[in-house]
């Protein structure tokens, strides 16, 4: 590349100036990355011209021994050094990180990047750990994964024993402890997880807590029950999640309290009194949210109750022969998931023990909206054929898809028209076919808990919350074979090494002979 010497020099001047341009404004403006960045890269533009347009000069000169170490040389080198710092110096103001482990072990949930996204307030990390801590290099990785999504997160890693001031100011009195704080308020964490971690977020960056109210005494599944078929496990997922848990006996407190976010009715299997119907349907009419969950087979008198709102519940049995957990069991994959807030970027299987079909009454299309949400396979069926032995028989029975889940609302159109309707615009009601799919027994397989939440969350109005959340992280073994484990010895200590050898080997004897 021919260029001139008047050229060459106005392009190193440029190049200079660039450089020392980018280096001022990172020291006095550093947020201003993209200014920086860009001062910085034309500087490495400047002088990598410059380097390449010498580059046949710099070799000739090099070559003489009489100027081998003179200016020239020292001042190529010098520019060739700066070209690499300045590239080092890009690179390091814009992290980019792969994960190539396995399980995608160091890439943060959906979840954890809308919480994330949604901070306000600077959150600080207080990790606890010994110097020697075996669990210190895992806790600042997961921290460091935390900082670099968010410039509002803050972490340091605290030794109780150099420091017990400050270990006994935070409350600490065990090791590989962590407090996460955020605007006058702290959580404090002993399981280093990114679950954990998440739901501290959560409950540090709420500035209340929404309350949600689980009804019993007609056979519900009970929050305190850590059997099979309690709730137990959802009620403490949901309280990760800064919510505010209690159950409700209607007959007892007969009022649904004013602080109720939501109510969840969670599989009822006896009937509920005309007096709890009215404070059901008083509380829907004052803008209330309902998630009911509703077993098949069960005599719990709602039928005529949920029916006022459009809702259909045939008492159909859906069944699917296809299903790998018997045809009882249907699975919904992710093509099940219909466009709705609940599942949007929901790809997790889900599946359902004994449920029914969810419906839509046309007569009531005015008044209210249907939306389904979840929905079986075309190879499902529901039949009302319930005497057992239970089978499938498709000249009798409805093929699928079936809806398992909808939400019920008020038809906005119909709002705007009628005036007396504004009490209970902000109405939704949400109806799945089956209780049992978030008792202890099985919310914690594959999806089936974050679709829980994701209810939950979405008739809460916490729209970060509605996402597919953090798993618990496990430790990958890698097993070899026999065979493997010799072809890595083999490669490793001799071919690889030998063949460097013979190639050291049959070059040097080539040089000699030239």
């Amino acid at each position: 590349m021919e260029i001139s010497k008047t050229a060459s020099r106005f392009i190193l001047a440029l190049g200079i100036l660039f450089g020392i341009g980018g280096l001022v404004v990172y020291r006095i403006w550093p947020n201003l990355v993209w200014i920086y960045t860009v001062l910085e890269v034309l500087a490495a533009v400047h002088f990598i011209v410059f380097f390449v347009t010498h580059f046949e000069s710099f070799k000739a000169v090099s070559r003489q021994r009489s100027t081998q170490l003179g200016l020239n040389s020292v001042f190529m080198g010098v520019l060739f050094v700066a070209i690499l710092v300045i590239i080092n110096f890009i690179i390091a103001q814009h992290e980019v990180r792969i994960d190539l482990s396995a399980q995608s072990a160091f890439t943060l949930s959906p979840q954890t990047l809308s919480v994330l996204k949604g901070i306000k307030h600077e959150v600080k990390i207080s990790g606890f750990f010994q110097e020697r801590s075996n669990k210190v290099g895992a806790a600042k990785d997961i921290f460091e994964n935390y900082r670099h999504q968010s410039s509002q997160v803050k972490y340091e890693l605290i030794d109780p024993d150099k420091k017990p001031a400050v270990a006994k100011q935070y409350g600490v009195t065990e090791y590989d402890t962590v407090v996460v704080e955020s605007n006058g308020q702290s959580a404090m964490i002993k399981e280093i997880s990114e679950q954990e971690l998440t739901s501290a977020f959560i409950r540090v960056s709420r500035e209340s807590k929404k309350q949600l109210y689980f009804i019993e005494g007609h056979g519900e599944h009970s929050i305190d029950d850590t059997d099979r078929r309690g709730y137990a496990f959802i009620k403490t997922a949901l309280e990760g999640q800064g919510f505010a848990v209690s159950k409700l006996v209607l007959l007892s407190e007969k009022a649904i309290p004013e602080d109720a976010t939501l109510v969840i009715i969670g599989g009822p299997e006896t009937e509920y009194a005309q007096e709890e119907q009215t404070l059901l349907r008083d509380y829907l009419a004052r803008d209330g949210q309902i998630f009911a969950l509703l077993d098949p087979m069960t005599k719990n008198n709602l039928d005529g109750f949920f029916a006022e709102w459009g809702v259909l519940l045939e008492h159909e049995l859906i069944l699917d022969p296809t299903s790998g957990l018997g045809p009882a069991i249907p699975v919904v994959g992710p093509s099940g998931y219909l466009s709705h807030d609940i599942t949007k970027n929901f790809a997790l299987a889900t599946f359902y023990s004994l449920a029914q079909s969810v419906a839509f009454d046309p007569q009531h299309a005015e008044q209210f909206r249907f939306d389904s949400f979840v929905q079986t396979s075309a190879r499902s069926y529901a039949t009302k054929a319930l005497t057992p032995p239970i089978s499938i028989d498709p000249e009798r029975d409805r093929q699928g898809p079936i809806v398992i889940g909808g939400v019920f609302s008020k038809n906005a159109n119909k709002e705007m028209e009628d005036p007396d309707a504004v009490a209970v615009r902000k109405m939704r009601l949400v109806v799945m076919g089956d209780s049992d799919f978030a008792a202890n027994e099985l919310v914690r397989s594959v999806g089936n808990g974050d679709l829980f939440q994701n209810v939950i969350s979405w008739l809460a109005q916490e729209d970060d919350l509605v996402s597919i959340r953090p798993k618990e992280s496990t430790m990958g073994t890698l097993l070899l074979a026999k065979p493997q484990q010799d072809m890595i010895f083999y490669v490793s200590v001799l071919i690889l090494p030998l063949g460097i050898l013979f190639s050291g080997i049959f070059i040097s004897r080539m040089r000699r002979r030239l």
